[in-house]
C-alpha cells in the first residue's frame, strides 16, 4: 500500500493524454446514439442454462403463452409476489423477455444504454479502474467481473484501454455473469468475433461459455455469480441491479400499531382473461414478516416511506461482492439510474422506447425499478466486509474523469463533421442534468480494511469520499 498516496489527478491526466486506441491520440470509434434511462439484465437462481432453450417446432401455436402459464399458477396457487413476478417475465426459460427476445437493444429494440452512445464512457471507466489499481500495489492475476454485460460493449472497450497500458492476456482474464442465452451468444459476437463454444452440458465447469478475446484475453461466462472462480477482482455492474426482481411493501396503520404489507399480482376478475391487477396483502407474507423484523424503525433507510422496494436478490449479490474483496482483494464500480431512499414506487416497463403497462402480455417487455442505492450501501457493508463511496452522479463523475478533456482529443481526431456532432451529443447525454447526468448514479466499493484510509485520504477520483 505504500504507492497509495501518489497524486491520482496527476496518474489520470498521464492515462488521459495517452495513446488510448492505438493508433493516434483521438482514434473515434462509431456506435448509435439512441438513449432511454433503462436497460435491464438480470442473474437469478434459474439453473440450467448451459443447455439453450428448446426451440418449437414450426407452426406450433398451441404453447401457452407467459400470460395464460402465470394466470393459471395464479389462479392453482393464489396471488404471487411483485419479485416473483418480475423473475418469470424476465427470466423464464420458455418466454422470458431475457430468454426469448432476440433484439432487446438499439433502436429497433427496447433501449440502449450509455456505453453505446459513446467510448467516452467506456474508456474513463476503464482509466478509474486501471488508477485505482496502481494505488493496491498489486502486480498479480487481476480478475475483471461484469455483472450483466448487455451487448459486451463495455467490456470491449475496457479491455482496449487495459491492453494499452500493458495489461494483457498474462495478467487479466475476464468473467461476464449472464443468464440470457441470448445474450451471451451477443457477447462473443462483440468479444470473441463469435468464435465461443457452450460448455457441454455433461461436463462439470462452473462456466457456460468460454471464448478469447482479439487480444488474447481469456473469457468465460457465468450464470451466477457465485459460480467466478475467487481471486483478486475488479467488478463491474453497469445497468444491473435496476432488473433484480424486489418484493414491494407498504405501510398500514393499525390499532395495535403500523405493519407492513407486501403488494402481490392477482387475477384481475373485471377484465377478459388472461389478465392482472396489483393488490395489498390482507395478511402478513413470510417476506413481509422478514421485512418488519429487520428493517422497521431504521429510518436511515426507510426515510418516513410508506412504500418500499427492496431485492433480495441484490442483497444475496451484494455480499458476494463484498466477501470477494474482502477476502481476495479488490474493488467494484456501480453504475444505475437510482435514489437514495426518496422515492417509492418505480416500477415500470419499457417497450419500443415507451413506457408499456408492466402487467399487459408479459414476456413482452423489459421491467426494471429504480435502485435504492441507500438499501445497496447498506447491503454491501452490513457484514463489515466492504466499504462504499457514493453514490455521486454519472456527470459529476465523468466531469472529474476528465471526460471534457477526453472529448475535446477526439474532436480534434474527428474530420467527419457527423461523428463530431455525434460526439458531442453523446457526451452532453451522459453529463447533463435533465438527461442521465443527474439520474444516474456511481457507487464505489472496497475492501473494508481501507476505510480509514479512505474517509480521510480523499484520494478516490470522481468520489470525493462521499458517504
Amino acid at each position: 500500500m505504500n504507492s497509495f498516496r501518489r497524486c491520482s489527478k496527476t496518474l489520470l491526466q498521464t492515462l488521459l493524454n495517452a495513446n488510448i486506441a492505438g493508433s493516434g491520440p483521438g482514434r473515434v470509434f462509431t456506435r448509435s446514439q439512441c438513449y432511454k434511462a433503462v436497460n435491464r439484465r438480470a442473474i437469478t437462481e434459474l439453473k440450467n442454462l448451459r443447455r439453450d432453450p428448446p426451440k418449437e417446432p414450426a407452426g406450433n401455436s398451441d404453447r401457452r403463452t407467459l400470460a395464460e402459464a402465470l394466470h393459471g399458477r395464479i389462479r392453482a396457487t393464489g396471488p404471487m409476489t411483485v419479485a416473483t413476478y418480475m423473475r418469470e417475465v424476465l427470466l423464464n426459460p420458455a418466454a422470458g423477455y431475457y430468454s426469448t427476445k432476440e433484439n432487446v437493444f438499439g433502436t429497433t429494440g427496447d433501449f440502449i444504454t450509455a456505453p453505446e452512445i459513446g467510448q467516452i464512457f467506456g474508456e474513463l471507466v476503464a482509466i478509474w479502474c486501471i488508477n485505482e489499481l496502481q494505488k493496491f500495489n498489486y502486480d498479480g492475476h487481476v480478475q475483471l467481473i461484469e455483472l450483466g454485460p448487455g451487448k459486451g460493449t463495455l467490456m470491449h472497450d475496457v479491455l482496449r484501454v487495459f491492453e494499452r497500458f500493458g495489461l494483457s492476456k498474462d495478467r487479466v482474464s475476464v468473467h461476464l455473469v449472464e443468464m440470457s442465452s441470448n445474450l451471451q451468444r451477443l457477447q462473443a459476437d462483440k468479444l470473441c468475433n463469435g468464435m465461443a463454444h457452450r460448455t457441454p452440458a455433461d461436463q462439470s465447469e462452473p462456466h457456460v461459455q468460454e471464448g478469447t478475446a482479439s487480444s488474447g484475453v481469456n473469457i468465460r461466462w457465468y450464470t451466477d455469480v457465485v459460480e467466478v472462480p475467487k481471486g483478486f477482482s475488479i467488478i463491474l455492474a453497469n445497468e444491473f441491479f435496476d432488473a433484480l426482481p424486489v418484493h414491494v411493501f407498504c405501510k398500514e396503520a393499525s390499532e395495535g400499531g403500523a405493519s407492513w404489507k407486501e403488494m402481490l399480482v392477482d387475477i384481475n376478475p373485471e377484465l377478459k382473461e388472461p389478465s392482472f391487477r396489483f393488490i395489498q396483502s390482507n395478511r402478513a407474507t413470510p417476506y413481509s414478516v422478514v421485512f418488519g423484523k429487520r428493517f422497521d424503525g431504521k429510518e436511515s433507510l426507510l426515510r418516513d416511506r410508506n412504500r418500499v422496494e427492496v431485492s433480495f436478490e441484490t442483497e444475496q449479490i451484494a455480499q458476494d461482492i463484498a466477501r470477494r474483496i474482502d477476502g481476495h482483494g479488490g474493488f467494484g464500480l456501480i453504475i444505475d439510474y437510482g435514489h437514495e431512499g426518496d422515492k417509492t414506487d418505480t416500477l415500470r416497463s419499457f417497450k419500443s422506447h415507451q413506457l408499456h403497462d408492466p402487467l399487459q402480455d408479459p414476456g413482452s417487455a423489459d421491467l426494471t425499478v429504480d435502485v435504492d442505492f441507500g438499501f445497496l450501501k447498506h447491503f454491501l457493508e452490513q457484514d463489515d466486509k466492504a466499504i462504499t463511496l457514493g453514490p455521486v452522479s454519472q456527470g459529476t463523475f465523468l466531469e472529474a474523469m476528465e471526460g471534457s478533456a477526453r472529448l475535446k482529443s477526439l474532436l480534434s481526431a474527428a474530420k467527419d463533421e457527423k461523428y463530431r456532432k455525434m460526439l458531442s451529443d453523446g457526451y452532453d447525454e451522459l453529463t447533463n442534468p435533465s438527461k442521465m447526468g443527474e439520474r444516474f448514479k456511481l457507487l464505489s466499493v472496497f475492501p473494508s480494511t481501507l476505510k480509514e484510509f479512505l474517509k480521510t485520504s480523499n484520494k478516490v477520483v470522481g468520489f470525493d469520499c462521499k458517504k
